[in-house]
């Protein structure tokens, strides 16, 4: 049994001559091959690559244009928030006493008791420039193309009498009644 021992030791530590032979005649043959990939193996790289690439662009742009679109309607509920807030001072504002007898003082010419009112006549201000009138407008019966001559040529008339006014230190306004033929 000691001798089979040793024999196996010995098989164990020694490698046989043909299996020498045939390790390094498949090491030359790996040595040959191109050690860098080949066109194919590039091309499958690439597919894999654009594959994953799409399958995270689809959703990452989704994403993307969910988050503007919250920002979006972030800042219309703020611009609507703050008009909102506009409105309800402005229906303070106009529930206020103060704000009502400014208004009826402005507007109507309101007074309180023991105020003194007073109308300031202004020299400078013409008696013809009334608000309220019982003069009719007359109306025009006349052509247009009559209409626009006499307006054209009533211009001319004014441009020059307003030159010589300006010259003599005289002005005098034309008389709207003769000026007018249909009167």
């Amino acid at each position: 049994m000691a001798r089979t021992t040793s024999l196996r030791t010995k098989r164990r530590n020694t490698v046989p001559v043909h299996t020498r032979a045939r390790d390094a005649h498949k090491t030359t043959k790996r040595s040959k091959q191109p050690k860098g990939l080949d066109i194919l193996g590039v091309g499958v790289i690439i597919a894999v690559v654009l594959v994953v690439l799409l399958t995270i662009a689809v959703p990452l742009r989704n994403y993307y244009h969910g988050q503007s679109e919250i920002a979006r309607l972030e800042s219309s509920i703020a611009a609507k928030q703050e008009r909102k807030d506009q409105l309800l001072t402005e229906i303070d504002k106009y529930q206020s006493d103060e704000y009502i007898k400014q208004e009826a003082r402005r507007r109507f010419g309101v007074m309180d008791e023991g105020e003194t009112a007073f109308r300031i006549m202004d020299p400078r201000m013409d008696s013809g420039d009334t608000v309220t009138s019982e003069h009719r407008e007359v109306t025009d019966d006349r052509e247009w193309y009559a209409v626009l001559w006499d307006s054209v040529a009533e211009e001319a008339e004014t441009e020059t009498q307003a030159g010589e006014n300006a010259e003599g230190g005289v002005a005098v306004e034309p008389n709207t009644e003769t000026d007018n033929p249909t009167e």
